[in-house]
């Protein structure tokens, strides 16, 4: 398979439509999206579920140097946003999805923030990008 920029994104858009889907069909108010690593092969993108407590579920960067092919990962995160005030800059914690995209020429990062509602299942907003 053709590594390169436009492989990349295009593990990481497959990665975000997979995450926006699993949100869409979220019934309940605590629904918890599972790691996931999402892989660019010669046949398309294979999809494997990352165990919850490992490294690569955790900070999939961390846990590895290089990635040979296009590689995504999805998983929670939380983030801290301050905010600046008239009394000082508060800081809080929100919950986010993050997306990140490996090849052996780069890495792309995206971000969704997650709105919890009382009783109602979560709603995932708008993936952001650094760049």
């Amino acid at each position: 398979m053709n590594s390169g920029l436009a492989s990349l994104e295009y593990v990481l858009e497959v990665a975000k439509d997979w995450t926006v889907a699993r949100f869409a069909e979220a019934q309940h108010s605590d629904f918890v999206l599972k790691p996931h690593r999402f892989v660019l092969g010669d046949h398309g993108i294979v999809r494997c579920a990352v165990e919850t407590d490992s490294v690569e579920a955790e900070s999939p960067l961390d846990g590895l140097d290089e990635a040979p092919q296009p590689t995504a990962w999805t998983h929670r995160t939380f983030v801290t946003v301050l905010y600046d005030t008239d009394d000082g800059t508060v800081a809080r914690e929100q919950e986010a999805i993050e997306i990140l995209a490996m090849d052996e020429h780069g890495v792309l990062a995206e971000v969704a923030f997650i709105v919890r509602i009382l009783d109602a299942p979560p709603c995932l907003g708008r993936f952001w990008s650094a760049q």
